[in-house]
């Protein structure tokens, strides 16, 4: 399950998987197009709602499920030894700034999960319904 989940945080994280899913549905729209039947387009966008439902839950889910060991282990309540004003203060502005690239990493996959979700439950409701042949 690990192996699953690490193969899908990292098509998550790559930005060729977005080319990769438009590259997908266009062709699905030519293969509907040629065949004269819309249900293949229609039917690609379940796979963008399923890409879109694993964006909205890489950092909720997948990262927490792949580093649960981790989380664990910081849980021990214990804050170590007291710190420098200078130390606390660098300490500070370093965690500062690690979670600011995290929320923007984080507000990015939601964003993108949530376009994803929509456009695809969009296409997968009415796509057997766009026109052959126009």
């Amino acid at each position: 399950m690990k192996g699953f989940c690490k193969f899908f945080l990292l098509a998550l994280k790559s930005k060729i998987s977005l080319v990769i899913l438009v590259v997908f549905c266009v062709a699905s729209f030519y293969l509907g197009q040629v065949r004269s039947d819309m249900g293949v387009f229609a039917a690609s966008g379940g796979v963008l709602t399923v890409c879109g439902l694993l964006s909205l839950i890489r950092f909720t889910t997948i990262e927490k499920y792949l580093n649960q060991d981790n989380i664990v282990a910081q849980s021990t309540g214990l804050t170590g030894p007291p710190l420098s004003k200078e130390r606390a203060k660098k300490l500070s502005e370093q965690n500062i700034a690690a979670a600011r690239i995290r929320i923007e990493a984080e507000l990015r996959s939601e964003l993108a999960g949530i376009a994803l979700t929509v456009v695809g439950t969009l296409i997968w409701a009415y796509g057997s319904y766009v026109p052959v042949h126009w």
